[in-house]
């Protein structure tokens, strides 16, 4: 072959060569395939994304037994998304599966319900604070609804319950009660959506219960009765009130209830999921107990006295407007009182040449005007220790005494007492006076037991018109102090 015939087999196999790459090029074509995507990082792509639900739902079979479901779904943070590209490699759905069962929870089909929070400001001692929401995931609406009522049964009880909203609730012939509106103070919502299986996920109703009332599920503590137990020493020395604890054992209906020896009893402390409000109509006889009241003989030396007149009871019929919240009285105001029987006061004279400042320790005279409700005990609640008596329903303006002679120790404003008045009695007990209207009174001044120190009122952190009024051995909230029950002062 000469040279001329070498270059024209050269240009001949160049040409053809080119033709094959030119060829080839033109017959890739771009696919229509889906990328996977978890938490934003490409996994890789598929070419059919019913294929990679159904192998999904088909190896969680573990997830279908335990929540009695017929589907399992993708991951919430996995996303699939159609694309035309020239990509050749394709993952199996195996494959795909492989790589996600680890790093991400799959979801299941229930219902995800939404209890709205709401700043509130029944704590008189902290301030206002902000109730977040909760969320609470059902496999079936019905769940939450059920638990709902049921949770509502405790603070209510059911047949009560159903007259008010049948309208059947026995009209009011002397005394009684009528619930005239019940409500929860929270906006529920419950809407349909993919829950993930690393979350908290409800299918009973009883462990649901526990959380709405306990806000856990985790076992509460139990104490068992020993002989000569009451309910309320048990509630008082593990810090709950009487009615938080016949909150968390509702087979028991009042404090007065027998307990008897080896009685498991619930300990667990109260968080509802929810606020509700019960508005009652309440009518209802209470005894006015008759006051003390001291006359002074300038005649006789102090220290010496004398009963004049012996103190009987007295009888009022009460007509109060109350408002309870998860079974605690909120407020109460009377709105009407009828004397059935006059209260004779206790009439001492002692003996007196000049005003003295030192409290009798055996008498005490009522703070506040009657009639009167207490809205509030001295004792635990929600954990917390109350360490006076809320006396109300006199309202505000009402006139508030001095309990006790003594000195003025306070006479100011500060938080969250509002206006406050704290009086030494010179015997080892003071008493203090808070969320006053006004008052009457200096510091450093002599005041004599009965004697008007100021109003009653809301101001400070107060819910509603009342008077915070406490006893402690020792100056409140300095130093060495205890509180005591004002009640045990007044028998």
């Amino acid at each position: 072959m000469n040279k001329k015939d070498i270059i024209y087999t050269i240009i001949a196999l160049i040409a053809c060569s080119g033709f094959l790459f030119v060829d080839f090029g033109k017959s890739r074509e771009p696919v229509e395939l889906y990328r996977v995507y978890l938490k934003g990082e490409t996994l890789g792509y598929i070419d059919d994304k019913q294929e990679l639900e159904d192998y999904i739902n088909e190896k969680q079979y573990e997830l279908k037994e335990k929540y009695k479901i017929d589907k399992v779904y993708l991951p919430n943070d996995l996303d699939i998304v159609k694309e035309v590209t020239y990509n050749e490699k394709v993952s199996t759905a195996k494959e795909i599966y492989e790589e996600i069962k680890d790093l991400a929870p799959f979801t299941i089909n229930g219902y995800i319900v939404t209890i709205k929070g709401f700043e509130d400001d029944s704590d008189e001692t902290e301030g206002p604070i902000t109730i977040p929401d909760k969320v609470i995931n059902v496999i079936d609406k019905d769940v939450f609804t059920e638990s709902l009522k049921d949770t509502i049964s405790v603070f209510i009880s059911e047949e009560n319950y159903s007259n008010f909203l049948n309208d059947t609730q026995k009209e009011i012939k002397d005394v009684g009660t009528l619930i005239e509106d019940v409500y929860v103070k929270n906006t529920i919502t419950i809407k349909e959506g993919k829950i993930s299986t690393e979350e908290p996920i409800f299918t009973d109703v009883e462990e649901l219960n526990k959380y709405m009332l306990f806000g856990t599920t985790e076992e509460q503590k139990t104490y068992t009765v020993k002989a000569g137990d009451s309910i309320s020493d048990i509630s008082f020395k593990n810090k709950l009130s009487v009615e938080e604890f016949l909150i968390a054992n509702p087979e028991f209906t009042s404090e007065n209830n027998l307990l008897y020896e080896g009685q498991v009893v619930n300990l667990g402390l109260i968080n509802p999921a929810f606020k509700l409000v019960e508005e009652d109509h309440v009518v209802e006889y209470e005894t006015d107990k008759f006051d003390t009241k001291i006359e002074y003989d300038s005649n006789i030396l102090v220290g010496y006295e004398s009963v004049k007149q012996q103190g009987q009871n007295g009888t009022l019929k009460l007509t109060k407007k109350v408002q309870k919240v998860n079974g605690e009285i909120e407020s109460a105001v009377i709105t009407n009182t009828e004397v059935i029987k006059a209260a004779v006061p206790k009439i001492i004279v002692k003996g007196s040449k000049v005003i003295p400042n030192v409290g009798n320790v055996g008498v005490w005279a009522w703070p506040a005007a009657k009639p009167y409700c207490i809205t509030s005990s001295f004792g635990w609640r929600w954990g917390k220790l109350h360490d006076a008596v809320d006396i109300s329903c006199s309202g505000c303006g009402s006139p508030l005494y001095a309990a006790n002679n003594g000195t003025v120790e306070a006479a100011t404003y500060v938080w969250p007492n509002g206006n406050y008045v704290v009086i030494n009695h010179n015997n080892g007990y003071y008493s203090i006076y808070a969320h006053m209207a006004t008052i009457s009174v200096k510091k450093g001044q002599v005041v004599q037991m009965g004697q008007k120190i100021g109003t009653m009122g809301a101001t400070g952190h107060a819910t509603g018109c009342h008077v915070h009024f406490g006893i402690s051995r020792g100056y409140p909230y300095r130093g060495n102090y205890e509180f005591y029950n004002p009640m045990s002062f007044y028998k």
